[in-house]
């Protein structure tokens, strides 16, 4: 009897692990971690998230991961507030396909920086796009968002 009441809290713990992981792209991302485990990965499901974004136009996903008072500046200089970034996604065109390529999360306590490339193809031009930037998070009482990002445009590629 005793041992069955132990099995069930790891088999609870198992199947909580599967529902809650979001499932693995076709070509994973390369990630690099120099923080704790666990913040890193839930940072990287956040940047695959905005990765996805392109695709489905789900504003939401910036409406969560964004503080408040971030600050996104795009390959061109523009500056948007978290307000004018939704404002802008909602009516953007979206992407065939977009993954996340690459991710370095560097945690210092309560502060930590992603430096991230993604990949994705536009059905306005040929060729796949590609982006890279960084994102500065920051855990306050909504969690961990992001307070500013960064992002720089690669050349299309064939």
């Amino acid at each position: 009897m005793r041992a069955g009441r132990r099995i069930k809290p790891v088999i609870m713990l198992a199947a909580s692990y599967f529902i809650a992981t979001p499932p693995v792209l076709a070509e994973s991302p390369t990630i690099e971690c120099r923080g704790e485990r666990a913040v890193c990965r839930l940072l990287v499901n956040g940047e695959q998230e905005l990765a996805a974004m392109l695709v489905s136009g789900d504003v939401r996903i910036v409406e969560r991961l964004f503080a408040d008072d971030a600050i996104w500046t795009l390959a061109d200089g523009t500056r948007w507030t978290k307000r004018e970034a939704v404002a802008a996604l909602r009516g953007a065109p979206r992407m065939t396909s977009s993954r996340l390529v690459r991710a370095s999360v560097y945690q210092h306590g309560k502060v930590a920086v992603v430096s991230w490339s993604e990949s994705w193809r536009d059905p306005a031009k040929a060729g796949e796009q590609q982006s890279f930037g960084t994102d500065t998070w920051m855990i306050r009482d909504k969690g961990w968002q992001i307070i500013a990002s960064q992002e720089a445009r690669a050349r299309a590629t064939p």
